[in-house]
């Protein structure tokens, strides 16, 4: 399905959304081999990564409510891919981890989707990998930076926080071309 939302990027910024767009709409949706949705996927990826976790924790780092991330561990515990177990700092709370299953589960959805990705970049020469997965990993790394020091992200949204990030990178531009003029007035001044 391709989406036409009424033109052509118009800015390389607008062409790097519109592919995000189609990236995520792809790798959202279900592949040849999926049990269970993407959502349940994040759940699986977010507990492989930490090992077990508190259901707030794990709502936490999911970016969603505790209703939400409850809701899904409930759908994932009927099918076996994850446990509750008891928290050893806390009697009254519990834990959620993986089962076998649930990273057996994962394992073959993470080889999908490599394997989607790969196909993707056939005909990529190693070193246009390498530049992409390299610039990709600063982009992620600038996204979650930007999220994570602006408290606008969680209240205002994506807006308010690049509005943020925007005055701080302007401030920091305007103290650059200041160091840049008074360097050049001193290199005059010495040279006279």
């Amino acid at each position: 399905m391709h989406v036409n939302d009424g033109g052509a990027p118009q800015t390389p910024v607008e062409g790097v959304m519109h592919a995000f767009t189609r990236i995520g709409r792809r790798l959202k949706s279900k592949q040849p081999g999926d049990t269970i949705d993407h959502s349940a996927h994040l759940v699986l990826f977010v507990l492989r990564c930490n090992g077990a976790l508190r259901l707030s924790d794990l709502a936490s780092r999911m970016e969603i409510d505790a209703s939400t991330a409850s809701r899904h561990v409930r759908a994932l515990e009927t099918v076996g891919l994850v446990r509750r177990s008891a928290d050893p700092d806390d009697g009254r709370a519990f834990r959620v981890e993986l089962t076998e299953q649930g990273m057996q589960e994962w394992e073959a959805a993470a080889k999908r989707r490599m394997a989607l990705l790969s196909q993707a970049m056939d005909g990529w020469s190693d070193s246009d990998i390498e530049t992409f997965e390299r610039l990709m990993t600063r982009f992620a790394d600038g996204v979650t930076s930007l999220a994570d020091d602006s408290k606008a992200w969680a209240d205002k949204g994506w807006a308010a926080a690049v509005a943020v990030h925007q005055s701080t990178a302007d401030a920091s531009q305007r103290s650059t071309a200041d160091a840049a003029r008074l360097n050049t007035e001193e290199n005059a001044e010495s040279s006279t």
